[in-house]
């Protein structure tokens, strides 16, 4: 099964990775992610990056499709995470968090992928 994580790098991203690991033996799990954050990353063992098959680094604004080939799952956590910043950047955080999103889902469909869970720890505005 390969799985597509956007945001592995993220505050649940690395959490979920390693869930899938210990659940689904065999996995191919494809890790998106900004590296927006990636400064910041303290008091692991491991670099969230370094617990996927392969990983990409883009912005979900611009999600390349190419990603999605022979993906059977997508869990999507992508987005910015906390109102402040969404409060500040409420055009950013609307493409991000809800416009990129249908966005990805409405691909990873036409591409036949059969799972989608958006699962981010996001707010939603507008």
């Amino acid at each position: 099964m390969r799985i597509l994580v956007t945001g592995n790098m993220g505050y649940v991203g690395p959490v979920v990775v390693r869930h899938l690991r210990r659940c689904l033996d065999g996995a191919y799990i494809i890790g998106f992610d900004s590296g927006f954050f990636a400064h910041c990353v303290h008091g692991s063992l491991r670099f969230p990056e370094t617990l996927a098959d392969v990983q990409y680094f883009g912005d979900v604004r611009e999600f390349p499709a190419a990603v999605l080939e022979r993906t059977d799952a997508v869990v999507h956590l992508a987005a910015v995470s906390n109102d402040p910043m969404g409060n500040r950047f409420e055009r950013v955080t609307e493409a991000i968090n809800h416009d990129s999103s249908a966005s990805i889902a409405q691909l990873a469909a036409r591409l036949g992928v059969k799972r989608f869970v958006f699962a981010s720890s996001c707010s939603m505005y507008g």
